[in-house]
């Protein structure tokens, strides 16, 4: 499941990098004016936002989920290793305990 995530942040990154090279070429070439190329690019952005921002969104909403699952399996593991070290810390303080004892005697 981790890599239907790597394959869909690439394709993103993939498509984020194509359109501002896509936007730098078109500025560069473009022969219309400053206020007419820049009022075409807001409209552009607008339009790409709007376009994309239910995929953004349900990728935000995914990976909060991911991020969730994560976080609990990691707080079942430390709580597992914590149960573990103080059995073992009870067992060796026991063990020189009952040590200590025997040389008193």
């Amino acid at each position: 499941m981790c890599d239907r995530y790597r394959t869909a942040g690439t394709g993103l990154a993939a498509f984020l990098l194509g359109a501002v090279v896509g936007a730098a070429a078109g500025l560069l070439l473009a022969p219309a004016k400053g206020e007419t190329t820049r009022r075409r690019l807001k409209r552009w952005a607008n339009d790409t936002y709007e376009d994309n921002k239910e995929l953004m969104l349900e990728h935000a909403h995914d990976l909060k989920d991911k991020a969730k699952e994560h976080f609990e399996t990691a707080r079942e593991k430390f709580n597992e290793g914590k149960e573990k070290v103080v059995k073992e810390f009870n067992r060796r303080k026991e063990e020189v305990a009952a040590k200590f004892k025997k040389d008193e005697e």
